[in-house]
């Protein structure tokens, strides 16, 4: 249950040392994997040499705060990136509650939040008894939106079969069609290259005939 530093800032005698890293994988390129330690370093950089223009910067990202007055309460899945998902959201100016997975009923009494968020997170759904969150969520019809073990528990908890891949897609770039556009691709052409980091898919023949799919990757 360690955070990943994969880059980080150190400020010392008024001088900055930038340091990143990269996930090493049995099918890594050495090129590949220095580029992207360069490009993590980047943003770094330029984070150091724009701090001046902040305040600028941080007056423009306020118009766009659609999220406020919104409460969500994020379920953890022991991941990593937890909280930098819950920064996404803060972004757009909602209130922001992370607990911790297996989610007792009260929390939901006790939070009242306006929309359920459900983690990534290693291993599969069922580890983490998803089908019961969701279950409670539902009886309270507060809408949910999962991201990678996520929205698998979501396929899942309503018939849905997960899969494993043949070949893990751990940080590996894919083409997805959008089919049907909405505020979630809102901006996005009918095609575009996305990140993957999953080796669990949900079978869309097994899915339920109100699911509506609204991408699909070039393999299916």
């Amino acid at each position: 249950n360690t955070g990943l530093t994969l880059r980080t800032i150190r400020i010392k005698d008024g001088i900055a040392e930038v340091r990143a890293g990269a996930t090493l994988l049995n099918d890594s390129n050495p090129q590949e994997e220095e580029a992207e330690t360069e490009l993590k370093a980047s943003a770094m950089i330029a984070a150091i040499r724009d701090a001046k223009g902040a305040n600028a910067a941080a007056t423009k990202r306020d118009a766009a705060k659609v999220g406020t007055g919104v409460k969500i309460l994020l379920v953890d899945h022991e991941d990593s990136f937890v909280h930098t998902l819950a920064n996404y959201f803060r972004q757009t100016g909602a209130t922001v509650s992370t607990v911790r997975s297996p989610v007792a009923a009260d929390v939901f009494d006790r939070f009242q939040p306006d929309l359920v968020v459900l983690s990534p997170g290693p291993g599969s759904p069922t580890d983490f008894d998803c089908k019961a969150t969701i279950k409670a969520a539902r009886a309270r019809d507060l809408p949910i939106f999962g991201v990678c073990l996520g929205l698998q528990a979501l396929a899942e908890a309503y018939g849905g079969e997960l899969r494993q891949l043949a070949v893990p897609m751990h940080g590996k770039p894919s083409r997805i069609r959008v089919l049907e556009p909405g505020l979630v691709f809102s901006g996005l052409g009918k095609e575009v290259t996305v990140g993957r980091y999953h080796s669990i898919f949900a079978d869309p023949s097994t899915l339920p005939r109100d699911f509506i799919i609204t991408a699909e990757s070039e393999d299916g």
